[in-house]
């Protein structure tokens, strides 16, 4: 029976918290929510961003443009910018001007605003130096066409020394302008905003001096003014094929200078050398051995001895005389063969006695002489036909440009260096053979020398006194070597300050 009574309560409770609840929903105060953005007042107008201007101290190419848009600086540069109407260029005592036009110089405008471009929009103070503009191609042509007026040429020295014979050429360089160089200075005036007058450098020049076989003739002269005796010279510019002669006609002994002939006769009767005639050859120009150089003209003329050794120098001669024209240059009896003359009479003749070719005369046996300018010809010879080309090839089936090399390779080693070798640097390449009797002194080869080669024919005959049997080397070769230095430094002369 209880049961029934409480679940009348519960209920009557439960609607007594309902009423309760309404009554406090009855008091809340009603919320509205907005049906609409705000509208703007239609007087009512956006805000502008605002135009940057240059920060307070800003210049460009100098000019002042702080506060201002950068429309409003370009306009002011473009009536303050002061562009030159002329590039004034200077160098020495030489003054070009050349016209804005010509150059298309002109302040860059759009780059130098362009330049200030990051410190407008950062706010940051501007400073753009001025710098010019220009045509590198059309400065280039105006630079070259101006350099041959501004080059200076060297200045040519004879260089003498008073304690001994000694006579060579120098030079004080000559100065040229660098047209990169010279563009290089232009450019950077320009980037720095510099105009003119614009001073530009010259460099020195390291080519050279030429000298003229006229004026060696002449220095030629001067050395050899108090020589006694008679000097013979003849030389050969192998790339110009100029000559310069001093008694080149007057005749000499031959000594040991004909050694070059045999040689050569040799190649063109021998097919191949075999090691003996190497050997012969070696000991021939190597050291001037007279009997190997018998033993090659016996080989030759096809045989062995000294009897056709006699066959091979006659033969050697007329080869030298009536096939390539070298006057005067022979040898008609084989060397130290004066014992089998006396023992055996062989038939042999020998040249004219007495004076021949020109004047002045030497002293000179009849049967082995030589004259500079024919014995000039012979390396002249030997050089065309290492190179392919000339009368050996045309003459002797025998001959071909590698032999003929290998003949001046020969003659390269020739040990003997106190003549022309010795005056020339150290390590230049001579191909030569010298010669000496008791009152002559010789050598003759081509010169292989940075400046240009060239060939030398060199004999100096010096009469002996009453008593006097010969000149000693030290009281001739200075004579060659000097002479030979002085040409020497023809072709190359050096470098003074």
């Amino acid at each position: 029976m209880s049961r029934p009574r409480f679940a009348v309560l519960g209920l009557l409770l439960w609607l007594a918290m309902l009423a309760s609840c309404g009554q406090a929903a009855d008091t809340v105060s009603p919320v509205s929510l907005p049906t609409a953005l705000p509208t703007l007042s239609p007087t009512q107008e956006p805000s502008a961003t605002p135009v940057p201007t240059y920060m307070t101290g800003s210049t460009i190419a100098g000019i002042a443009v702080g506060g201002l848009e950068r429309a409003e600086a370009a306009e002011r540069l473009a009536v303050a910018l002061d562009v030159p109407e002329t590039l004034d260029l200077r160098v020495g005592a030489t003054r070009l001007r050349l016209d804005a036009d010509v150059v298309a110089l002109a302040a860059p405008l759009d780059e130098l605003l362009a330049e200030a471009d990051t410190d407008l929009r950062q706010g940051r103070a501007a400073t753009v130096p001025l710098h010019f503009g220009f045509d590198e191609a059309a400065l280039r042509q105006q630079l070259r066409a101006l350099a041959p007026e501004v080059a200076r040429e060297p200045v040519l020295r004879v260089v003498t020394a008073t304690d001994a014979l000694s006579r060579t050429f120098a030079y004080l360089p000559g100065q040229r302008l660098d047209v990169d160089a010279a563009l290089a200075e232009v450019r950077a005036a320009l980037a720095a905003g510099e105009a003119g007058p614009l001073t530009l450098t010259l460099q020195a020049d390291p080519t050279p001096p030429t000298v003229a076989l006229e004026r060696l003739h002449e220095e030629l002269a001067a050395l050899t003014a108090d020589l006694e005796g008679v000097l013979g010279l003849y030389l050969i510019d192998l790339a110009s094929g100029e000559t310069l002669g001093w008694n080149e006609r007057s005749v000499f002994s031959g000594a040991s200078t004909i050694k070059t002939a045999i040689m050569l006769y040799a190649y063109v009767n021998l097919p191949e050398l075999s090691e003996e005639h190497e050997e012969w050859m070696s000991l021939m120009l190597r050291v001037s051995d007279n009997l190997a150089a018998n033993d090659l003209l016996a080989a030759g003329a096809g045989g062995e001895g000294t009897a056709v050794a006699f066959t091979g120098a006659a033969a050697m001669s007329a080869m030298l005389q009536d096939e390539l024209g070298l006057r005067h240059t022979y040898l008609h009896i084989p060397f130290e063969a004066i014992d089998y003359i006396r023992l055996y009479g062989p038939s042999f003749r020998c040249g004219p006695d007495g004076p021949v070719g020109e004047r002045p005369y030497t002293e000179m046996g009849a049967c082995l002489r030589a004259e500079p300018e024919s014995m000039a010809q012979l390396y002249f010879m030997l050089d065309q036909c290492a190179n392919g080309e000339g009368l050996l090839l045309e003459q002797y089936e025998h001959l071909k440009p590698r032999r003929c090399q290998a003949m001046l390779d020969w003659l390269a080693l020739n040990e003997d260096t106190s003549r022309i070798v010795a005056g020339i640097p150290e390590g230049v390449r001579v191909e030569h053979k010298s010669g000496w009797v008791e009152d002559m002194q010789a050598d003759v080869g081509i010169v292989r020398s940075p400046g240009g080669d060239y060939v030398l024919a060199l004999y100096y005959y010096r009469p002996l006194p009453a008593g006097r049997d010969l000149w000693f080397d030290d009281e001739m070769t200075p004579v060659l070597s000097a002479i030979s230095g002085l040409v020497y430094s023809a072709f190359n002369p050096s470098e003074t300050r």
